[in-house]
């Protein structure tokens, strides 16, 4: 006879615990974040430090030698991300300019500021942080799939913008009230957040390990290969000569002009206005689908941006140039999302960091030479002069723009972004 089965009490599953996940484009942006929120204690303090003990011929000369660093860390940056991955370059650097940070702490605390210990520490700063700009532009795609690319850029881009908007504003009061030490202990901090975020970060899953370029691939052959790209760096490069010579000279000297008393409390609020809308623009460019041309939407938005430029020179009063500046702010960023977002996603992974480089060469390299013309104008043509052929050069640079081949026909009919010149086949 053969027994009932027996009967068996249900368990109930234990419930499955899901490991709480953060994605990598939010630890990078995060992490980021922090950083460049370390470096406006940097750029508070390190004035402070050098004229206290020096003057200011000595902060010249530590600024010189900052930037002629930064330059040539821009320019090794690229080739050594496409080399070795954008992800551990940035590792590199920020490992670097952790310590970095240290010592200029540390002489700032203890009062021993040397010139040349100074300047050896923002020579170390300039350079890695050169190195580290042109894998911070490419490592995007690295981390997300090319449909998000866009959306990505523009959160990456808001985080960017609020930070420059109200670093400031904490670093000032926080070196005010407990000094420059501690101000710089906070950039050293920061260095190591970004260190630690950096290295739970992981490649999309999509993303395949490019074939690095060959070394003997430079810039100039991958400017003729995409000729679109020779396009973007030219009005780059005339766009930001243009703009230097507005923001460095134009706007502190026409305000300076009107009314000399409230000249602090006025700048802050024109570039607090113009941080502002670059921040709403900046998200507004994540809102909304890819065009279909984006290029020629990015170049578009350069139009309204010197005609709102170019209305400072013409238009009196203190709160005008605020609201002007606050357009050419959401104009400027939303262009920028969308321009970037076409290098990353048209460029080979492979090449990514060198094209990176260059065009960052191509935008920061002209401002000191855009601020010494804008100097030169204003002394012999007053700064309303500056506005006015500032905007005009930004105007001209879209206009070229928008009549060249590359951004007229990228993109046309709704094909895949490739910045690679199309050629009739024979």
């Amino acid at each position: 006879m053969s027994q009932p089965p027996k009967y068996r009490v249900p368990v109930e599953a234990a419930p499955v615990r899901r490991r709480f996940r953060v994605s990598s484009l939010t630890l990078l942006i995060t992490g980021q974040g922090f950083s460049g929120f370390g470096d406006q204690f940097f750029v508070i303090a390190l004035p402070g430090i050098v004229l206290l003990r020096h003057g200011s011929a000595a902060l010249g000369l530590v600024l010189t030698v900052y930037g002629v660093c930064r330059l040539v860390g821009l320019m090794l940056g690229g080739p050594l991300a496409d080399r070795f991955t954008p992800r551990r370059i940035m590792l590199v650097t920020d490992t670097v300019r952790a310590p970095a940070a240290g010592l200029l702490c540390a002489l700032a605390w203890t009062g021993e500021t040397g010139l040349w210990a100074l300047a050896v520490a923002t020579a170390i700063l300039g350079l890695a942080g050169g190195a580290f700009l042109p894998a911070n532009f490419s490592i995007i795609p690295d981390v997300v799939e090319e449909s998000q690319v866009q959306r990505a850029n523009s959160r990456n881009y808001a985080v960017a913008q609020a930070v420059a908007l109200l670093g400031p504003v904490i670093a000032g009061v926080l070196v005010a009230r407990l000094g420059t030490g501690p101000a710089l202990a906070v950039d050293a901090l920061s260095f190591l957040v970004s260190v630690v975020t950096l290295w739970f970060v992981r490649p999309h899953p999509d993303r395949a390990q490019p074939e690095p370029a060959p070394r003997t691939t430079g810039v100039w052959t991958v400017l003729r290969e995409f000729p679109l790209l020779k396009v973007i760096m030219m009005m780059a490069a005339a766009g930001n000569l243009g703009f230097a010579g507005i923001l460095e000279i134009g706007l502190p000297t026409l305000l300076h002009q009107g009314e000399p008393g409230s000249f602090a409390t006025t700048y802050g609020i024109v570039l607090g206005a113009f941080g502002c809308g670059a921040l709403a623009g900046s998200v507004a460019a994540g809102l909304f689908p890819t065009p279909r041309n984006p290029v020629r939407v990015a170049v578009l938005l350069m139009l309204p941006q010197a005609a709102l430029l170019g209305a400072v020179g013409l238009i009196s009063g203190q709160l005008w140039p605020a609201a002007l500046f606050l357009g050419a702010g959401a104009a400027n960023a939303a262009g920028n999302v969308l321009l970037i977002t076409v290098v990353q996603t048209g460029v080979p992974a492979e090449l990514r960091g060198r094209v990176s480089g260059a065009l960052l060469v191509a935008s920061f390299g002209l401002f000191p030479v855009g601020a010494l013309l804008a100097g030169l104008i204003a002394s012999a043509a007053g700064p309303r002069m500056v506005f006015l052929l500032g905007a005009a050069l930004v105007a001209a640079a879209g206009v070229a723009g928008l009549l060249s081949r590359p951004v007229r026909t990228f993109a046309k009919g709704g094909e895949s972004h490739d910045v690679r010149d199309e050629r009739p086949e024979l």
